[in-house]
């Protein structure tokens, strides 16, 4: 995951957040199995890109690209079935990929890694394989660390096949270009700096 530095509320959401969170939790105490939905289209569309914008259009956990390999969609880092009055907070809410999106579903673990948070350092929890492409467990990291990365690594599938051999792909392309290149060109951001 790379390092991401989270921009200020969108207004629209600001403005809107208590009153949305409440209807929405109020039609879940009616209904458990009550859709979340967003209340305005525009609102919808400025957090998308304010957070597309925040992460460069890549995803916010494995950092493939969105939009033109993946819909445009935002992950609820806790999830609204279980965190209800999370839904519409602006921490909550990450770019994501179908991919991570469908590997997580309502997945959830307190030990998870969010990767906009102040003191995070990819290198405090992984190390990258480039023989493979895996990302893994930092060995020499804290215990607490090492149960994140582990944790964070199985919920969002961050070591599928398809990923492991994108990375080596993404980084065979970035040696080629040398100096030239745009670290923000390439999906796998991380891997180019490991």
């Amino acid at each position: 995951m790379f390092k991401i530095k989270r921009g200020s509320w969108p207004c629209c959401l600001e403005v809107h957040q208590q009153d949305w969170t409440a209807r929405y939790i109020v039609a879940r105490s009616h209904n458990p199995a009550a859709r979340f939905r967003w209340f305005s289209d525009g609102c919808y569309h400025a957090v998308r890109k304010a957070l597309l914008e925040m992460t460069q259009h890549h995803c916010a956990f494995c950092d493939g690209f969105i939009g033109s390999e993946s819909r445009e969609t935002l992950e609820h880092f806790k999830p609204k079935s279980q965190f209800p009055e999370s839904a519409f907070d602006w921490e909550n809410l990450f770019p994501c990929c179908d991919m991570c999106q469908s590997q997580k579903r309502e997945k959830y673990h307190s030990a998870l890694i969010k990767p906009d948070r102040p003191d995070y350092d990819f290198d405090d929890y992984f190390i990258c394989n480039f023989d493979n492409g895996e990302v893994a467990v930092a060995p020499d990291r804290s215990a607490n660390n090492q149960q994140a990365a582990a944790i964070t690594l199985e919920i969002y599938g961050l070591n599928l096949p398809m990923r492991k051999k994108e990375r080596l792909r993404q980084l065979r392309i970035w040696h080629v270009m040398g100096n030239s290149a745009e670290l923000n060109e390439f999906a796998y951001r991380y891997f180019m700096n490991c």
